[in-house]
């Protein structure tokens, strides 16, 4: 800890050195006003590997004994950021995702500790219209859209059986779709005070969110705001209820990845999408932004891949992992492996083989977030 306090930023973006600021202000407030050893210590160990030049990601909220009432908030309100991280916003606005960022860590630690209203989740809903960029209509294709709405009781953000159908389809349609985009928008009536009904909206948007979330649709692409009393499907006057205005309405948006040429092939081909088969020579499996992690989806992924190897029986199966270019060149080393190894060892686990593994840190398509990036790519040789 008292490293921390006394020393700068040695490296890395303008994101996290921001990073490191707001984590060694806050270990300053653990150890001097809350007197929090234990969580001044990992809040400490966040910040160094911040001013390193290191991806730190946000708390995860299994870290903490959080009281069942509040995790539907915080894992709406986790995802977005990350949805926001993975927008570009770290590079946008480095300073305020920085501050989102710690400013959730506390808000977790608050609720955590039984705080009723947690200044630390006012910081953070107070930054995150900053971290927010807009998406025009006209960057998608009209053919690609495909619109869901789900409606509430009065006063109310609980699902409804209907409701709960209603985003089973919209999960399935994502899947289908590997729309990359993810619009979640919460609207309220027009009854009661405007700014209880722009909380009650965030509520509604955050538990379609945490049930798209639940369904398998990657945090990561969701967007997702709160609209209060504004934009009515049915025009009213003020302080009326209407049961068509009580809604959260959901957009899956966007163009699949087009034909392109590294590894023969680009993401999309034949309609697979994202994180798929691109070509009769490889497939991809991607990642989360510091994360070396295979999920479920990647793991049946991968169980496709020996399927192919069995059937196709190439000479060679060669893992190639990948980092975007964020945090230093250390840990993006370090990463890339991680997730190359992690990928190799599945596919011996699950009976199939590979003949080398490879690394290749910061290489993208795009800017330096670019999530194509952030992948381990599994090519057939024949």
């Amino acid at each position: 800890m008292q490293t921390i306090l006394g020393s700068k930023a040695s490296s890395g973006s303008a994101f996290t050195q921001a990073l490191f600021q707001e984590y060694q202000a806050y270990t300053q407030s653990q150890v001097l006003k809350e007197v929090e050893w234990v969580d001044a210590s990992s809040t400490a160990r966040k910040g160094l590997m911040a001013g390193n030049g290191e991806a730190v990601l946000p708390d995860e909220i299994g870290q903490r004994a959080v009281p069942a009432s509040a995790l539907p908030e915080l894992t709406a309100a986790r995802a977005r950021l990350m949805g926001y991280f993975q927008g570009g916003a770290t590079q946008r606005v480095p300073a305020a995702a920085a501050k989102a960022q710690v400013a959730f860590d506390c808000w977790l630690e608050q609720a955590a500790e039984g705080y009723a209203a947690s200044p630390c989740r006012t910081t953070f809903l107070t930054h995150e219209p900053i971290l927010k960029k807009a998406v025009g209509t006209t960057e998608v294709a009209a053919d690609t859209r495909r619109s869901f709405t789900i409606n509430f009781d009065l006063g109310s953000a609980k699902l409804s059986p209907q409701a709960l159908q209603t985003l089973k389809e919209a999960a399935a349609a994502q899947a289908q779709m590997h729309a990359p985009l993810v619009s979640v928008a919460g609207y309220t009536d027009t009854l009661g005070a405007a700014d209880a009904n722009l909380r009650l909206s965030r509520q509604r948007a955050d538990a379609v969110t945490a049930e798209l979330v639940k369904l398998g649709v990657n945090p990561a692409i969701i967007s997702e705001n709160a609209l209060g009393e504004t934009k009515l499907a049915v025009a009213t006057g003020d302080n009326k209820a209407e049961a068509k205005n009580r809604r959260v309405e959901i957009t899956l948006a966007g163009p699949t990845w087009a034909h392109g040429r590294y590894g023969g092939y680009a993401y999309g081909d034949h309609g697979h999408g994202w994180g798929g088969y691109y070509g009769h020579n490889g497939f991809a499996v991607f990642f989360l932004p510091g994360s070396s992690r295979l999920g479920s989806a990647d793991i049946a992924r991968l169980k496709q891949v020996v399927a192919a190897q069995k059937t196709l029986k190439p000479k060679t199966v060669t893992v190639v992992g990948f980092t975007d270019q964020t945090g230093s060149a250390a840990t993006n080393a370090r990463l890339s492996n991680e997730r190359a190894q992690a990928v190799a060892a599945e596919i011996a686990k699950l009976g199939g083989s590979t003949t080398s593994v490879e690394a290749r840190p910061g290489e993208v398509w795009g800017g330096a977030y670019d999530g194509r990036a952030r992948r381990v790519e599994i090519l057939f040789g024949y």
